[in-house]
């Protein structure tokens, strides 16, 4: 699932970013890097000690550096918001003076700070809707309860609005009549949107409010669906019904914006993330996304943000002179995104085959030529560039694109991606490598909807190359494992165990067990390996010399074996050398 193909929330940052005043553009001073020489062991200490002893060490624990050797440390030295040693713990010991606060591990873990490289800021204008999503929900006997407390909460005539109802994956979920909504809110209008985003459902108070009547003809390409008699149904297919609705609903304003995205920092925090990288910059208010991020970073944020600007608003970058690597170390932009196809669980991802049972292979969102060029104008001007593809067919289309480019353009360090790639041949690895492109796997796929995947929407047979990570590590590939937030929740602990287990929620069976990988490959796939695809790899990602000290502190080591690596507790997280969480 990616913004652009869901086109209900679309259609709600549409209406909202018309009533909304932005915050004037803010920044925030750049930072440098320094290097190091290395020491024996793959260790380091500080180029030049002389500037001062180490303001922090960190001891007493199991301290895993994620550098290339992937080595183990037992101290950790910090002067300002920079690593300057690393190593043995006489060795950094020597670094601290008087004034140095040691700090006890007491037999925890210090990891570098875990990084989801894509999420997406704008999902925050659905906040205050009632979440009835697989996740929070897993029966429909409890969405409906959900739905019922909302509702004797609701102010007469105000809106009950629910989000993230998904019927693929939902246990015995069925879509509600309009008499079940007619009844569970008669005096206030109802909205509800699936988590694939085309599909909505709404009460007669809602109808009535939005204008929609038996006589309301379907709009283009969109359908308020009736029953055998004629009458409406309450069911709405494609953003072109859902706007009316969508039209008369209140909407947050800046300020409140600006707190949401801030509450979700906190809880990346919370959960061991220093970085983030976003998806759909310009997704909710255009270029004035911009300001409004600039705004939130400059109010001492608990994490880093890089982002990719959504290529729909190419012309309108260009004119405000955006370029690329725009910002500082605290929040950059340096790519471009574009979309290829859909939904794989809402079947509009594009597949080679139909899907099962039925007469349809889904879509491209835009032609072969269309990404061809979008990607040519944004690699020519130096963007990063990633393109939303989960159908195997929508792989091969962006494949062609990127070899039409890069064949005539020329490759460089770039690091362009496929997001999600999740329906992913090994014949399309070996071109991937050929072009030196990368994946970053969407892998709560696995969690939720791997038995739906394998057993009702595309059979075992194209299911084993769901989110092939140990095939596209042998294949030579750098991944990165991502939550797409809000599709499902930022938890970088808990994509690791996808990645490690692929434990199916649904039965509790492993989703093809040959493509689970160790506990230390899934550690680099959410530190150094997302920090390199979100070009973040020379100041975060690992715990080395001159970077800077982005920690979490973990309970227990999640490579030692851990039976759910999930619910590992976090107990701190640092960020620039600052602790930023303490559970």
């Amino acid at each position: 699932m990616c913004l652009a193909c869901n086109p209900a929330v679309t259609a709600i940052l549409k209406n909202a970013a018309s009533r909304r005043n932005f915050l004037k553009y803010m920044g925030v001073a750049a930072t440098s890097v320094f290097a190091a020489p290395v020491l024996s062991g793959g260790f380091a200490l500080a180029a030049s000690p002389t500037e001062g002893p180490a303001d922090i060490i960190f001891k007493g624990g199991t301290i895993l550096t994620v550098n290339k050797d992937n080595a183990r440390a037992e101290a950790v030295a910090i002067r300002g918001d920079k690593i300057i040693g690393v190593g043995k713990a006489d060795d950094v010991q020597a670094l601290g003076g008087a004034q140095t606060r040691i700090i006890d591990l007491q037999g925890r873990t210090l990891i570098p700070g875990l990084i989801d490289p894509h999420m997406h800021s704008t999902f925050v204008v659905l906040d205050d809707w009632i979440d009835v999503s697989p996740m929070a929900t897993p029966s429909f006997a409890e969405v409906w309860t959900q739905l019922r407390e909302g509702a004797a909460k609701a102010k007469s005539g105000g809106w009950i609005r629910a989000k993230n109802f998904d019927p693929s994956i939902t246990l015995d979920a069925r879509p509600p009549t309009l008499a079940e909504l007619d009844e569970l809110a008669p005096n206030n209008p109802f909205f509800m949107i699936e988590s694939n985003g085309h599909i909505a459902y709404a009460n007669s108070f809602a109808m009535k409010l939005s204008g929609i009547t038996e006589a309301t003809k379907d709009p283009s390409g969109a359908r308020f669906v009736r029953d055998t008699n004629g009458k409406l149904s309450g069911r709405l297919e494609e953003s072109a019904a859902q706007e009316p609705f969508i039209a008369k609903m209140p909407q947050p304003t800046a300020q409140e914006i600006q707190k949401r995205i801030r509450n979700m920092f906190d809880h990346a925090a919370s959960v061991g993330c220093t970085s983030l990288h976003d998806c759909s910059i310009g997704m909710l208010s255009g270029t004035n996304d911009i300001a409004l991020l600039d705004a939130v970073m400059a109010d001492n944020p608990p994490v880093r943000y890089r982002g990719m600007l959504i290529s729909t608003l190419m012309d309108e970058w260009d004119k405000i002179g955006i370029k690329p690597g725009h910002g500082n170390d605290l929040f950059r932009i340096g790519g471009i995104k574009a979309w290829a196809d859909g939904s794989n669980q809402a079947e509009t991802g594009y597949q080679r085959e139909n899907y099962l049972g039925k007469n349809s292979r889904g879509t491209l969102n835009y032609s072969l030529e269309q990404i061809t060029a979008v990607i040519e104008r944004a690699h020519k001007g130096g963007w990063q560039v990633g393109v939303h593809a989960n159908g195997d067919a929508a792989i091969d289309t962006v494949l062609e694109a990127y070899q039409a480019v890069l064949q005539s353009e020329g490759t460089n360090d770039l690091r362009h991606r496929i997001e999600h790639c999740s329906v992913f041949h090994p014949e399309q690895m070996e071109k991937m490598v050929q072009l030196g492109l990368s994946p970053s796997f969407l892998i709560g796929h696995v969690r939720w909807w791997g038995k739906a995947f394998r057993d009702r929407i595309l059979g075992p047979e194209r299911a084993k190359y769901y989110d092939p990570c140990a095939s596209a590590l042998a294949a030579g590939l750098r991944i990165s494992l991502h939550s797409d937030w809000s599709v499902t929740p930022i938890e970088p602990l808990r994509y690791m165990q996808d990645a490690v287990s692929r434990i199916m929620n649904e039965g509790g069976g492993v989703f093809f067990s040959d493509e689970c990988i160790s506990a230390d490959a899934a550690l680099r796939a959410v530190t150094l390996d997302a920090a390199w695809h979100c070009h973040m790899d020379d100041i975060v990602g690992s715990i080395e010399v001159g970077k800077y000290a982005d920690f979490a502190i973990l309970e227990q080591d999640p490579t030692s074996g851990v039976a759910d690596i999930g619910k590992i507790k976090v107990s701190e997280t640092w960020m620039a050398g600052e602790q930023r969480y303490s559970a």
